[in-house]
């Protein structure tokens, strides 16, 4: 989930993988790179925080995220699905912020 210059320096055989969380409301798309494939995971944690904003009486947020990540193997998967979750929030409260 770091730069590729970060992530070489700490772990410099590791092939890097990069992920990609989509432009959402009006904010930008976030590149991120990993040690493992975490695509599927990034788009897990977007979707399910997508469905979440989305729902009329939507349940609790910390036990959606932790439901969520539970489906997350291995430990690298359940991090790339809580950064995708929380970057999805952090685009739409950042969207409300600049509309305020």
């Amino acid at each position: 989930m770091h730069s590729p210059a970060f992530t070489r320096a700490h772990h410099p055989t590791g092939k890097l993988f990069t992920t990609h969380i989509p432009a959402a409301d009006g904010q930008p798309a976030l590149e991120l790179f990993w040690l493992q494939d975490c695509q599927a995971a990034i788009d897990a944690g977007q979707r399910r925080a997508e469905r979440w904003l989305m729902e009329k009486e939507p349940a609790s947020l910390w036990a959606v995220l932790l439901v969520g990540r539970e489906g997350q193997v291995p430990e690298g998967q359940r991090t790339a699905y809580e950064v995708a979750f929380l970057a999805r929030l952090q685009q739409r409260l950042l969207a409300q912020e600049a509309g305020s």
